[in-house]
């Protein structure tokens, strides 16, 4: 019996430090800077007491020491969480915006830290329908950190999960409030707003995807190259030429393909 105990607690003392691991995952953005395609799956999550360890399919590792979370997220609270992150300049890589227009239920999970020099930071990950909920619940029994969620989606997470429900509203005057207290960063940058027809199309800026149409983006002065695609349409493209503090519209038409 004595020996059917010891084997049971180094059995468990095992798979804790080995932790959770899921091979399907999106990373969506955040901290990272990769050409992983933010559609492709092939990415590992592992969550263990002591960290979280994301590595990307081009063998990029980020670290994340779960005392270092502030907060969980799911769903559209953490696509608006972290993409407020963006628009403040804290991420370095774009949010991937495609999910916002799809038919079907995609499973964002935001996860916000503070790295080593006390700067905040975050990434958006995307959950398949069959590991988001344990990947929900590993990242809440690691960190211990409510998961914030929008009134719509709190039946998607899962029973046990400690939940913050988030209003609208309240949601609406947090990145007002984010934005109000930001730095002035606009000064450098120009502002794009793209639309498509029909709307949906994929966005990308020099050959960095950047979210779906419509969106609005702020780019760095200079010359970019602006492409617009869609499942069964023509490539649209533009070259345009970003000032400082400047508003510029795109409308791309696209074309169906023969």
């Amino acid at each position: 019996m004595r020996k059917l105990l010891a084997v049971f607690v180094c059995s468990a003392l095992v798979l804790h430090a080995q932790g959770n691991s899921w091979d399907k995952v999106r990373y969506n953005g955040g901290t990272l800077q990769t050409k992983v395609d933010p559609k492709d799956w092939d990415n590992r999550l592992t969550v263990t007491s002591d960290k979280i360890t994301l590595q990307l399919k081009d063998k990029q590792t980020l670290e994340i020491p779960t005392p270092s979370v502030t907060g969980l997220s799911y769903g559209q609270e953490a696509h608006r969480r972290v993409g407020t992150m963006v628009a403040l300049g804290i991420l370095v890589a774009p949010v991937a915006l495609f999910g916002l227009f799809h038919k079907t239920r995609l499973h964002f999970i935001g996860i916000e830290y503070k790295t080593a020099d006390g700067k905040g930071a975050g990434v958006l990950l995307q959950g398949h329908k069959d590991n988001y909920r344990a990947i929900l619940m590993a990242l809440r029994g690691a960190t211990g950190a409510r998961v914030a969620v929008s009134e719509k989606d709190r039946e998607f997470v899962p029973t046990g999960v400690e939940a913050k429900v988030v209003k609208e509203s309240e949601g609406e005057k947090t990145a007002e409030s984010k934005e109000t207290s930001a730095p002035p960063k606009d000064a450098a940058t120009g502002t794009i707003a793209v639309s498509s027809t029909p709307d949906g199309g994929e966005i990308s800026v020099d050959g960095a995807f950047m979210g779906n149409a419509p969106a609005t983006l702020k780019l760095s002065p200079g010359k970019h190259v602006v492409r617009v695609a869609l499942s069964g349409y023509k490539e649209w493209t533009r070259e345009i030429t970003v000032l400082a503090g400047s508003e510029l519209k795109l409308a791309a038409v696209l074309e169906k393909q023969n």
